[in-house]
């Protein structure tokens, strides 16, 4: 399954006056790299976790009917779904109404469930799942050990920029990062 951001969150989990504090800074002489580096923290704890802090908008792509009527959700969490579009034989897309769907929210994956009267065959030619993700609006309203683990990426990378290239960046990980991050990793067999 192929996942794609269709609007990135309006915020960071991290504000550049909290990111300041924390690095003890004081000048806005680096700010934008600041800014640049909270939002490449983001980026990576989303990536390694699969669970989104602040809100944003995301498309799922399925390219086979789900055997057992249900879709593993790639990303969390979902706030709600906003629209599934499945594409018959000859391409044409079908609106799946809202009625014949059901978000279960209490499994990790979360999963989307379609009704029996959902036609198989109008999904021949895949489906798009447009969701709304995130912990919430807020900063204030993401979990404090993701926000930690942002403010210690922010840190790390501040300090050591300068001892290997960009392109080589992330050079290292901080101590204890992987003890934030754990809880919120899926588990799974590969």
């Amino acid at each position: 399954m192929t996942t794609a951001i269709i609007t990135p969150p309006a915020l960071e989990p991290l504000t550049l006056a909290d990111a300041k504090l924390h690095l003890r800074i004081e000048h806005a002489d680096e700010d934008d790299f600041i800014t640049q580096t909270i939002a490449a923290a983001r980026q990576y704890v989303e990536a390694v976790t699969g669970e989104r802090m602040l809100t944003q908008a995301w498309r799922q792509y399925v390219s086979d009917w789900p055997s057992n009527r249900g879709v593993r959700l790639e990303i969390s969490p979902v706030q709600s779904v906003v629209a599934v579009t499945a594409f018959d034989r000859e391409g044409v897309p079908h609106q799946i109404a809202p009625e014949d769907t059901e978000l279960v929210r209490g499994s990790r994956p979360q999963l989307l469930m379609f009704s029996a009267s959902v036609d198989p065959s109008l999904a021949a030619n895949g489906l798009e799942i447009d969701l709304t993700v995130g912990q919430g609006d807020l900063p204030t309203d993401v979990s404090p050990a993701l926000r930690q683990a942002v403010a210690m990426l922010v840190a790390h990378w501040y300090e050591f920029r300068g001892a290997v290239s960009p392109s080589q960046q992330p050079v290292s990980l901080p101590a204890g990062l992987d003890a934030l991050l754990r809880p919120f990793k899926r588990v799974g067999l590969t």
